[in-house]
């Protein structure tokens, strides 16, 4: 393998040291206290069959407890980010790597892959900390799919191997996809894109013999999809854990699933590579893509636009079969990056390649662009979160007999947007962390035990509650000590 140049070293590095100054910082997010706070009391193996289990995901939620009970404390999160944005590049370096071997150029490879770490998808990973856990799922699943492309590549041209060589690494994909799937089943998905790549790389070859290695790929994963799915329901039924909606696979809401994927689509498009709120710079990339999709059909590049449609819905797949299921930008993030390959091979095929030089200069400004995006999304709404609820948590008093009742006052749910030059997400940027009720008492919980180590977690559980002011105390609490905590600030 060719090794990595001294000035390769020192852009990633530069990169590499913008990102971590963002998010090495004190702050929290969404389950992330929920998570500790369980742990602390004992209660870990109740979230796991909860959130682990019953959800499909016990890889994913055995190594969210792991991870965040090493950290031990809410502030050490930052430790995690910087685990996530090595993933991150590990991932997109497989990218590269891989486009290579296909024929890709150099140069074209490292803006495919420059670009798809700097979608909003891997912003979001590299922000959050318990994300850190999602990014390996994208990578077993990745790396699974070329094995699988092994196997039937020589339907497009390239070599073939022996059949016991065919079996062995059959086999192995689809053990490689399943440890995925139960890690976290929307970006397990990325078990295509390998194959993706290479029918788009392929223009040349026959009609039917593309076809055939779209079919064969599509089997292999279908079959791990259903192992998975009864593995799943093996492990339910003898853990004694019913199934989540989001296990349930269910038809009755399909019409409206098939009319929210056409917005999700649309969302993708955009590839938020920047999230302000102008109608026009929101939609650059959606025009991009729609003018290279007119281009293909004048061209008469049906099947390349079959498949570009099909990868599309095989990657956001379980959501429309799934009862329940959601937008975030996660569960997107695989269809814009198949835009982004698409995108730009196309745009290459129509104006020379450009120079080593000015590919750098191109991954610069999005990584910029990333980077102003994970510091108004991110960083500063939920930095300022924290502050108030850490200096929040210091000055309450150290208890000893007598209960504390907290009566919170949630902030509005576009609360940070109103204050931002960003778009608001889905539920993922400038969300405001307390909007949501479900991190405020274990956040709160796990700041107080930070402040006063020698306290008992047992008699913080028991001596401090949490309510929103809206709701109507017990009678017998009526009379006890009440601090008010209003979440509403600028």
């Amino acid at each position: 393998m060719k090794q990595i140049s001294v000035k390769t070293w020192i852009y990633f590095g530069v990169i590499f040291s913008f990102l971590l100054v963002l998010v090495f910082r004190n702050y929290f997010s969404l389950d992330e206290p929920n998570v500790l706070w369980a742990w602390r009391k004992g209660e870990a193996l109740q979230w796991y069959k909860q959130y682990g289990i019953a959800e499909g995901r016990p890889v994913f939620c055995f190594l969210q407890i792991i991870t965040i009970e090493l950290v031990n404390a809410l502030a050490n999160l930052k430790y995690l980010r910087i685990v996530t944005i090595v993933l991150s590049f590990l991932f997109c370096r497989m990218i590269f790597l891989y486009l290579q071997k296909k024929g890709v150029s150099q140069t074209l490879a490292f803006i495919i892959s420059i670009l798809v770490f700097s979608l909003p998808g891997f912003a979001v990973f590299i922000s959050w900390a318990e994300c850190s856990m999602l990014v390996p799922s994208v990578m077993l699943s990745f790396y699974a799919g070329t094995l699988a492309v092994k196997v039937f590549a020589n339907q497009l041209g390239e070599d073939k191997i022996s059949k016991s060589k065919e079996n062995l690494l059959v086999f192995s994909a689809i053990a490689l996809q399943i440890v995925s799937l139960f890690n976290y089943q929307s970006l397990a998905l990325a078990f295509v894109i390998p194959a993706f790549f290479l029918l788009i790389l392929k223009p040349e070859m026959p009609s039917k013999k593309r076809f055939v290695f779209f079919v064969s790929i599509i089997v292999v994963f279908g079959i791990s999809l259903g192992i998975y799915y009864e593995l799943f329901k093996s492990l339910l039924n003898s853990s004694g854990v019913v199934m989540t909606p989001r296990g349930n696979v269910g038809f009755a809401n399909l019409p409206w699933k098939l009319k929210w994927f056409s917005g999700v689509l649309y969302e993708a498009t955009k590839l938020h590579f920047l999230l302000f709120k102008n109608l026009i710079v929101g939609n650059i990339f959606t025009l991009i893509i729609v003018v290279i999709l007119i281009r293909d059909l004048i061209k008469m590049k049906f099947l390349d636009l079959f498949f570009l449609l099909s990868f599309c819905v095989l990657l956001f797949l379980p959501h429309l079969l799934i009862v329940d299921s959601w937008g975030a930008s996660r569960n997107f993030l695989l269809i814009s990056l198949i835009l982004v390959f698409y995108m730009v091979t196309r745009i290459f095929e129509i104006i020379p390649t450009a120079s080593n030089y000015a590919a750098a200069g191109i991954g610069l400004v999005f990584i910029a662009i990333m980077g102003f995006n994970i510091w108004e999304g991110w960083v500063k709404p939920m930095q300022k979160d924290y502050v108030v609820m850490n200096e929040f948590a210091g000055k309450l008093p150290a208890i000893t007999t007598y209960t504390l009742i907290v009566e919170v006052t949630p902030p509005k749910f576009d609360m940070h947007e109103k204050q931002s030059v960003l778009k608001y997400y889905f539920d993922e940027f400038n969300a405001p962390l307390y909007s949501r009720i479900w991190p405020i008492e274990p956040g709160l919980k796990c700041l107080y035990g930070d402040i006063h180590p020698g306290i008992s977690v047992d008699k913080i559980s028991k001596l401090i509650k949490v309510y929103q002011d809206t709701v109507k105390l017990p009678a017998y609490e009526l009379n006890l000590t009440k601090i008010p905590l209003n979440l509403n600030y600028q």
